[in-house]
């Protein structure tokens, strides 16, 4: 009796202590097995639409970001004309503070006069074509009021996004200092933007989700800002993975999305291309090396890496199901059982070797669903698990909502509540099979 008693001990502290450390394993995301691949600081890359993480090194690692903060800022500009907050019409005026900034020509700007009014859109596309500065911060006032509410708005965007490590003092990724009488009260004079890459690379698959329009302006080489006027200056994306611009490949036909460079961030880039049916997302945080394309190497490497070792692979089409996860129990159901199916198509994101059967599930029941059984009555639509598909030996895991949302499985057929006769005759039958 005792040693059934230690055993059941050992086997009891055992399990707590399994179940204690399985946490800890997703905190951050694992590193690539070739982390000398990219010569930076750290390096992430993922496919947006199922957010898997296909390389990482250093990417859970809080540094500056400098200008590819305007990312989140266009985010919540895209946002307030999507919801009729502001119009790409309106115009914006400039108070002294931003005036005075810029005039400074040693930062990225356009320029602008102290009396004149600019249109959403030119202060738009100035701010992702020639990162200019001053537009940024007019587009800011616009939306919020003041600098300081929309830094606000971009932490808590951040924050619905789980992102909670990430700091926010200004809405441009210059360092505070740059800022003099436009920087935001309160914030410490030599401070800047910091995120993680793999937080950065959360930003950039939000925006195309949500604004895919959003590449129609980052994939613009050269436009002139007010063309025609004694104002124009031509403006050249700082991007310079287009198509016409040094860093060009024809192989890989790079649509965005944002560069940043300040002394403490070093040269940055978020970089997205689309072949072969997969986009995919790169973030580069402080190249390294001597050339002045050094971010654009770096995830030229990195970018073919990916989409040499990566695919896509699709597992059902929306309402087919998937072999072993394609069906539910229902408890005091008219049928035993109802079928379950993704409402989407179901892809999942692998490397380039994979087939069906090296791959492994994860299968999460949703709340109210327990031991893969759901009360009757059960309505088609109903969710009832998110199914995490990956390959064998992969532990790179996912970045964003994705990570704990996988495939979306939900019932494709309503399933009432059976009568009291059928359970009561259902449930002869049941004492009597179990018996024999």
């Amino acid at each position: 009796m005792k040693k059934l008693m230690r055993g059941l001990i050992a086997a009891v502290v055992a399990v707590l202590m399994i179940g204690g450390a399985a946490p800890a394993m997703s905190v951050s995301a694992a590193e690539s097995s070739d982390t000398n691949l990219v010569d930076a600081k750290a390096a992430v890359a993922i496919e947006p639409t199922t957010g898997k993480i296909l390389y990482a090194k250093n990417a859970s690692s809080v540094l500056p970001i400098a200008s590819m903060t305007k990312m989140l800022s266009i985010e919540l500009v895209l946002d307030a004309i999507k919801s009729g907050k502001i119009n790409w019409d309106d115009k914006v005026t400039l108070n002294n503070a931003i005036w005075e900034l810029s005039q400074n020509r040693d930062l990225s700007n356009v320029p602008l006069r102290r009396d004149g009014s600019y249109s959403v859109r030119e202060l738009y596309d100035a701010s992702l074509i020639y990162s200019a500065n001053a537009a940024m911060m007019l587009l800011a006032e616009k939306v919020a009021g003041s600098q300081e509410k929309f830094v606000s708005q971009m932490t808590a965007k951040l924050n619905s996004w789980g992102i909670t490590d990430a700091k926010i003092v200004n809405v441009t990724g210059l360092n505070n200092s740059q800022l003099k009488d436009a920087k935001v009260p309160g914030t410490d004079d030599n401070a800047e933007n910091e995120m993680s890459a793999k937080d950065m690379a959360q930003v950039a698959q939000h925006l195309l989700k949500d604004h895919p329009e959003v590449l129609k302006t980052t994939s613009i080489a050269k436009q002139t800002f007010r063309k025609g006027t004694s104002d124009a200056i031509d403006m050249e994306n700082w991007n310079w993975m287009l198509k016409g611009l040094v860093s060009y490949d024809k192989n890989l036909p790079v649509d965005g999305l944002k560069t940043g460079t300040s002394d403490a961030a070093g040269d940055c880039f978020t970089g997205t291309v689309e072949k072969n049916g997969m986009r995919i997302i790169t973030v580069i945080l402080h190249a390294n090396g001597d050339a002045k394309t050094r971010r654009f190497d770096q995830t030229k490497k990195l970018m073919t890496n990916v989409l040499e070792n990566w695919k896509t692979m699709t597992l059902a089409e929306a309402g087919q199901g998937i072999k072993g996860y394609d069906s539910v129990k229902v408890n005091r159901g008219q049928s035993r059982t109802t079928p379950i199916a993704p409402s989407t198509k179901a892809v999942a994101v692998v490397p380039s070797n994979s087939s069906k059967q090296s791959l492994q599930y994860t299968y999460t029941p949703a709340k109210g669903v327990k031991k893969n059984t759901v009360e009757a009555p059960v309505k088609k639509g109903t969710t009832i698990a998110q199914l995490e598909v990956s390959a064998k030996g992969d532990n790179l895991g996912f970045v964003g909502s994705s990570a704990s949302e996988g495939i979306t499985l939900k019932t494709t057929k309503t399933d009432n509540k059976a009568n009291f006769f059928v359970l009561i005759f259902r449930g002869i039958g049941d004492f009597f099979s179990n018996i024999f």
